[in-house]
């Protein structure tokens, strides 16, 4: 099932079973999903942005100490990670990205094209941060 059609499956559910908040998070990723042709970015793409705005949004109110609305952004947040395509785990993370060194010459001067590279191959499956952290380390010696 495509993410836009489970959305409108999960907005039904929400509508009957009266989650007012869920609901409305719902609304706005499907609103955000729908509309990802027009910005030429896939549904799933839409989502992910999604969450990304709510969590920096998170951040900000939590720098002003206004925690109510951090807690609703949280709580939104957790609605739309549901979505969210599952990320691999560290350990799974590692094992890509030795595999992709064997398998590809980079030195360390190259690390940003190996991102790039293994970001390409990988990119949905795997969290940035982390096979950020992984090449450096593997790369640099460190």
């Amino acid at each position: 099932m495509d993410i836009v059609s489970r959305l409108q499956t999960d907005m039904k559910i929400a509508m009957k079973a009266g989650q007012k908040e869920r609901l409305g998070v719902i609304r706005m990723l499907l609103s955000d999903a729908q509309m990802a042709d027009l910005k030429k970015t896939t549904p799933d793409e839409a989502v992910a942005s999604y969450a990304k705005k709510l969590a920096k949004s998170a951040e900000e109110y939590q720098k002003y100490g206004k925690t109510a609305e951090v807690e609703q952004l949280k709580a939104e947040l957790r609605i739309v990670q549901e979505y969210l395509p599952k990320k691999a785990s560290t350990e799974d993370t590692a094992k890509l990205v030795d595999e992709f060194l064997a398998k590809n010459n980079f030195t360390e001067k190259q690390i940003g094209q190996a991102m790039g590279a293994f970001m390409k191959a990988h990119g949905p499956q795997v969290d940035p941060a982390a096979a950020n952290q992984l090449i450096k380390q593997k790369l640099g010696g460190k």
